[in-house]
C-alpha cells in the first residue's frame, strides 16, 4: 500500500486537471544525452492532446544536448520561467530535473510557481556518478528541505537511475511526494497515463 505521500503524488496532478476554473502554464525542461528531443516530445505531445486548453505547455529547445552544460540550461530555465505569467508547474526529466533542483537551490521560487514534477532524475553526489556541475553544493542541500509540491516519478525498472539515487533524494526532500512505478523505463513514456489520469 502506498503512503500518503505516494498517493498524494497521483491525486495532485488529477486534482489540477479537473480545476476547470482555473488555468496552468507547464514548464518542461527536458533531459540530455540519450533522452531524445524526439523522445520528449512524445511526452509533450501526450500532455497537449490528454490534459486540454486549460494547460499551457511551455517545451523550450536546450543548448547543446549532448554535452550540457549547467549554466547554459540554467539560462534557459530562467528566461522561460520569467517569461510565463499564470501558474506555473514545472516539469522535468532527468538532467532537466537536476537542473530545476539545483537552480531553486540557488534562487527563490516565486509565488506563481505551484508545483513541481520530476522523473528519472539523476542524484550527481552519487560516487559513481561524480559530475560536479550538475550537483547541489553542500552548504545548499540544506535547501531542499524546504521546497513543497515537489512530486518524484521514479521507476524500479529505469535502467539509467538506480533505485539508492531515488532514495537519496526522498532522503533529502522530506516534504516531497513520491510515485514508485515499475515496468517503466528511463524515457518515462509508460508513466504518462499515471500522471494524467
Amino acid at each position: 500500500e502506498k503512503s500518503g505521500q505516494e498517493q498524494g503524488t497521483y491525486v495532485k496532478f488529477n486534482h489540477l486537471h479537473k480545476r476547470e476554473s482555473m488555468s496552468y502554464e507547464i514548464l518542461f525542461i527536458q533531459g540530455a544525452g540519450n533522452v531524445s528531443t524526439g523522445q520528449e516530445q512524445v511526452i509533450v505531445d501526450a500532455l497537449r492532446n490528454n490534459l486540454g486548453d486549460k494547460f499551457t505547455i511551455t517545451y523550450p529547445p536546450m543548448p547543446d544536448t549532448d554535452h550540457p552544460a549547467f549554466l547554459d540550461w540554467e539560462a534557459v530555465l530562467a528566461t522561460s520561467l520569467n517569461n510565463l505569467s499564470g501558474k506555473v508547474i514545472l516539469l522535468g526529466h532527468s538532467l532537466g530535473g537536476s537542473i530545476i533542483l539545483k537552480y531553486f537551490t540557488r534562487q527563490p521560487v516565486p509565488d506563481k510557481v505551484i508545483g513541481m514534477i520530476l522523473f528519472g532524475v539523476p542524484y550527481w553526489k552519487d560516487q559513481n556518478w561524480d559530475v560536479s556541475e550538475y550537483a547541489i553544493e553542500d552548504d545548499l542541500l540544506d535547501k531542499l528541505s524546504t521546497l513543497d509540491n515537489i512530486y518524484f516519478y521514479h521507476s524500479v525498472d529505469d535502467e539509467v537511475i538506480p533505485n539508492h539515487q531515488f532514495k537519496s533524494y526522498r532522503k533529502l526532500i522530506p516534504r516531497g511526494h513520491w510515485r514508485v512505478l515499475s515496468g517503466v523505463d528511463h524515457s518515462y513514456h509508460g508513466a504518462i497515463p499515471d500522471m494524467i489520469n
